[in-house]
């Protein structure tokens, strides 16, 4: 079988990193080439091409806030392919791969980005909500979502409001782009591959004719912790909490500082490591709420990363909005780390209640609870690995992925 893979590339974020991960699996299982920007990130391209796939390189634009990958100089690839595989948001390239050649496209289900047009802030960062996108939906989502920021000091009221203004003007225009973007979407793309149950479940609930597709849920395989670390089932952990989701509030770091001011007092030695939060509005966070044992870090090195994770006591994950997947918490299990999580999205599909961490609701007392609580069990490192394997096999999400593109 032969694959063409169409990965945009222009960023390394979870999305490219799983893709990563599978094409690595994959590779001796099918043939694979790849098309990406000619803009992409060279760290990412690179890594393709060490594993002896072939990286060709198109001109690439935003249509609608999407990306999508020339085709005029790739013909032949479309042709070689038996089928096409979007890999994360590069939606309108299936157009253009079916005028070239009537394949079978797929496409990976990463985040909320096919079914609203501000994906970024959809729900305003909030609860889950099963209904349609619509303008008025847009408006009062990113209204939302300036609210929190201005809540938790990431905006001034200022430009909150001006944004406010510019939101009534561009949620209709956006909508009407994004519904026609929609519909060729649709009419080109003929499977889908969310990374969790609940990703595909809000995708049905939103667009009802996605229903009648073929699909799979494939979890995210989660190898690429294994590259920089060999787990020791009797390595001890260390006396800190690792937090690794960054400054979004999406992530929750305020409600994880807000449960950091009742954790810290009990256990006054603990520290708590904020990995991307330096020098942002969660630091400021931090200051007016006076809160001690806090390290503040940039982003760190990926070899760095995972030894700083490996050696966590835990590692905490307080997302306040449907998670699509949630891979760090996977990343913290397969080195023997627990984790405590909101019961968000995916999130409750990948972590098993205490056994390889805890589930909590998004608020502040619940999840300081849940952190004293894995501070308080003495964990086995080697059964969360051997848990996190039952939970996510990364052969059987591979096979999943071979027998939905086989048919």
């Amino acid at each position: 079988m032969r694959i063409l893979a169409l990965t945009h590339g222009l960023w390394l974020g979870g999305a490219q990193i799983a893709t990563l991960e599978l094409l690595e699996l994959l590779k001796d299982k099918v043939e694979l080439k790849v098309l990406t920007c000619d803009r992409a990130n060279e760290e990412f391209t690179s890594r393709i091409t060490s594993m002896g796939i072939p990286v060709h390189r198109a001109h690439c634009k935003l249509e609608a806030g999407y990306p999508v990958i020339g085709v005029n100089s790739a013909q032949s690839l479309i042709q070689w392919a038996d089928v096409a595989w979007i890999t994360d948001v590069e939606y309108p390239t299936a157009r253009l791969v079916k005028n070239v050649k009537n394949i079978p496209v797929i496409a990976h289900l990463h985040s909320y980005a096919l079914i609203c047009p501000r994906w970024d802030s959809l729900y305003g960062r909030g609860e889950v909500c099963l209904k349609k996108c619509s303008p008025w939906r847009i408006i009062r989502c990113r209204q939302g979502h300036r609210s929190m920021l201005f809540k938790v000091g990431a905006l001034s009221i200022g430009m909150a409001g001006m944004f406010a203004t510019l939101d009534i003007a561009k949620g209709p225009y956006k909508y009407m782009k994004w519904v026609k973007l929609l519909n060729m979407v649709l009419e080109s793309i003929d499977g889908y591959i969310p990374v969790s149950n609940t990703l595909w479940d809000i995708h049905v609930r939103h667009v009802p004719e996605l229903g009648g597709k073929p699909y799979a849920v494939v979890y995210n395989p989660v190898i690429e912790p294994l590259k920089y670390v060999k787990p020791n089932p009797n390595e001890p952990y260390g006396n800190y909490i690792f937090y690794a989701s960054g400054p979004n509030p999406v992530k929750g770091p305020h409600i994880l500082l807000d449960a950091w001011s009742t954790v810290s007092k009990q256990f006054k030695d603990l520290k708590l490591y904020m990995v991307g939060c330096k020098d942002s509005w969660v630091e400021k966070y931090a200051k007016r709420l006076s809160l001690n044992n806090i390290v503040f870090v940039d982003k760190l090195p990926s070899r760095n990363y995972y030894h700083t994770m490996y050696k966590a006591r835990a590692v905490v994950m307080p997302s306040i909005w449907p998670e699509a997947f949630g891979r760090i918490p996977v990343e913290a299990n397969r080195l023997g780390v627990p984790a405590v999580v909101t019961d968000q999205g995916g999130l409750k599909e990948i972590v098993e209640d205490g056994v390889t961490g805890y589930l909590s609701k998004p608020r502040s007392e619940e999840l300081a609870s849940k952190i004293m609580k894995v501070l308080e069990k003495s964990f086995n490192r080697e059964a969360i690995i051997q848990e996190s394997y039952i939970k996510v096999d990364p052969g059987k999400q591979v096979e999943k992925m071979l027998n939905l593109v086989a048919k």
